[in-house]
């Protein structure tokens, strides 16, 4: 991003620099730019550029905070075990999880006199919150900057799993210094006054509702019907997907997805303006659970799962 290109020239400057003075680093990446933003953007390019994440120590983090869910006091003993491994981890072998890349990011932005938080919550994706009550399965950072509250996810903006494969790592400008109002969409937090929101949604409707992606961030669309990721509809019964754009980039074309097969399209050719509303409808006509997606641009925005009777 051109906004930040000195930024990421001080983070490219010290690549694969040591981890054993952190102080020294913070000051390294932040001095040399005027500006807070410039200066969070460097720490936080240097962590996603220079920490990998470990793919088999997150399956086992996964799997113990499920075991301990309904056993808090266990819970938070084996997540100070956790730490010190981490950090150790972090040190020795430069890859970690994602309680790892939210501290390293705290760490390095309080050595450079910003203020930041480290944030435990929900996170949502394909395999993991989706309805229920919820696990408690994720860390990302909020940082205060010119005096406005922003929330940033170092270890989703590092790249992205790959099935079996693991992890591969690609800097993803979407998770970089988001609005309250959009993150809320793909994370909740434990401590509801670190939504900073005047307006808080309780954590049942964030579990129900739709999945949401990246472009979601990026082209600034929301969904407004269905509101839900599950529901169930009649066959021959037309289903309007309804989606609000507030504020983003332009895209060409948004498009209805249904079981990998593109249904609906609409072109949009002109320049996309702010509470802009775009309507996607469908009618199905094979009984089953279906899945469904919004798409712009070849990039999913939001999906649903479809019960059709």
């Amino acid at each position: 991003m051109q906004l930040y290109k000195r930024a990421d020239s001080v983070a490219a400057t010290y690549y694969n620099h040591s981890l054993s003075d952190m102080r020294s680093l913070a000051q390294k990446l932040t001095q040399p730019l005027p500006t807070q933003h410039e200066k969070y953007r460097a720490i936080f390019r240097w962590v996603c550029d220079n920490i990998r994440s470990d793919y088999q120590l997150n399956g086992k983090v996964k799997q113990i905070r499920q075991r301990y869910q309904t056993d808090k006091a266990s819970l938070a003993v084996w997540n100070r075990k956790l730490n010190e491994e981490l950090i150790t981890r972090l040190r020795e072998k430069r890859s970690t999880v994602c309680t790892g890349y939210a501290y390293l990011v705290w760490i390095l932005a309080q050595h450079a006199g910003l203020t930041c938080q480290i944030v435990n919550g929900y996170a949502r994706t394909s395999l993991v919150n989706l309805g229920g009550e919820g696990t408690p399965n994720h860390n990302w950072n909020a940082v205060q900057l010119e005096g406005v509250w922003y929330l940033s996810d170092a270890t989703w903006a590092d790249g992205q799993v790959l099935g079996a494969d693991g992890w591969q790592s690609h800097f993803n400008e979407s998770y970089f210094l988001v609005k309250p109002a959009s993150f809320i969409y793909s994370h909740f937090p434990l401590d509801t006054s670190e939504l900073y929101l005047f307006h808080k949604p309780r954590l049942s409707d964030f579990l129900q509702a739709p999945l949401v992606y990246a472009a979601s961030y990026d082209f600034g669309l929301h969904a407004k019907t269905p509101a839900d990721f599950y529901f169930i509809v009649r066959k021959g019964d037309p289903v309007s997907f309804v989606v609000q754009q507030e504020q983003g980039n332009s895209f060409h074309k948004l498009a209805l997805q249904v079981n990998e097969a593109e249904v609906v399209q609409l072109q949009c050719t002109r320049e996309n303006r702010r509470d802009t509303t775009y309507q996607l409808t469908h009618t199905f006509t094979s009984r089953g659970l279906t899945a469904v997606h919004v798409v712009a641009d070849g990039r999913p925005v939001y999906s649903y799962r479809v019960h059709v009777k």
